[in-house]
């Protein structure tokens, strides 16, 4: 298998996680954290869903590599991984002169 369809196989994936209105929304959300991250809690909090399901969708864009987990004491944070290209990328569709639209 050549390079370029893995790459591509690798883009298709994450295109495959972020293709959920919830992750689409805690995307959008993690847009603006910068290397601190949100709380699973801020985040299922701002969305108004459970943290079970937070948590899965969550595990999802993170198995893919658009998210990085920290976990601080018994706090875990998530953000994006703003040193992917793609990542970079769509985060774009959000932010508009460093506020997250």
């Amino acid at each position: 298998m050549s390079n370029v369809i893995k790459e591509h196989e690798v883009m298709a994936g994450k295109l495959k996680a972020i293709g959920h209105p919830m992750r689409v929304a805690l995307f959008h959300l993690l847009c603006n954290c910068e290397t601190e991250g949100l709380s699973v809690k801020s985040l299922y909090q701002s969305l108004g869903i459970d943290q079970p399901t937070t948590s899965r969708h969550l595990a999802v864009m993170r198995n893919s590599g658009l998210i990085s987990r920290r976990v601080t004491g018994g706090q875990t944070s998530y953000c994006l991984c703003f040193n992917d290209p793609f990542v970079k990328c769509l985060s774009g569709c959000f932010i508009t002169n460093n506020k997250i639209e």
